[in-house]
């Protein structure tokens, strides 16, 4: 805000206003959808998911909640990062899923760096996840990794494992 005050022409009102403008686009766009949508592949996940990453300053992750017949429960954001990572807590992941009685789960988080290559964290974090969620019943769909525009399916991309995102 105090950046954008720097303006000429730009008060305090107008400066709150554009700050806020792009998680209200986000909102909006994830409002248009509807709740009782099915989610059946990655792609579908990303165009229901796209909106919650729109204007990320910092790395987020975010669950896509879905029943046992893959309908959309919900939307939670679980984690909140710096520009560099955020932090996925598969206890916070799970609270979530569980508290909208999911049965299957999406897990997206984007990368500022407008570099769409899964770390090795991501393939690490990926199987932990797999293997909290499991004995409580909740199948980890796919981890997407998000950025400007675009998106990586770790599920679909087995063959970039071995490559490092620097």
């Amino acid at each position: 805000v105090e950046e954008l005050k720097k303006v000429k022409g730009v008060g305090d009102h107008t400066a709150v206003f554009l700050r806020m403008l792009p998680a209200v686009l986000g909102r909006y766009q994830g409002a248009r959808t509807r709740l009782s949508a099915i989610i059946n592949s990655p792609e579908e996940a990303y165009a229901w998911l796209e909106p919650y990453f729109f204007g990320a300053r910092n790395e987020m992750v975010y669950v896509l909640c879905l029943d046992g017949k893959r309908q959309v429960l919900g939307v939670r954001k679980v984690a909140e990062g710096s520009i560099e990572m955020a932090e996925m807590n598969a206890r916070r992941i799970a609270e979530e899923a569980m508290g909208l009685r999911a049965a299957r789960v999406y897990v997206a988080h984007n990368h500022v760096s407008n570099l769409a290559i899964p770390s090795q964290a991501d393939w690490l974090t990926t199987d932990t996840l797999r293997g909290a969620l499991r004995p409580i019943g909740i199948e980890l769909i796919d981890h997407l990794v998000f950025v400007d525009g675009d998106m990586v399916s770790l599920k679909d991309s087995e063959h970039l494992k071995g490559l490092q995102y620097v």
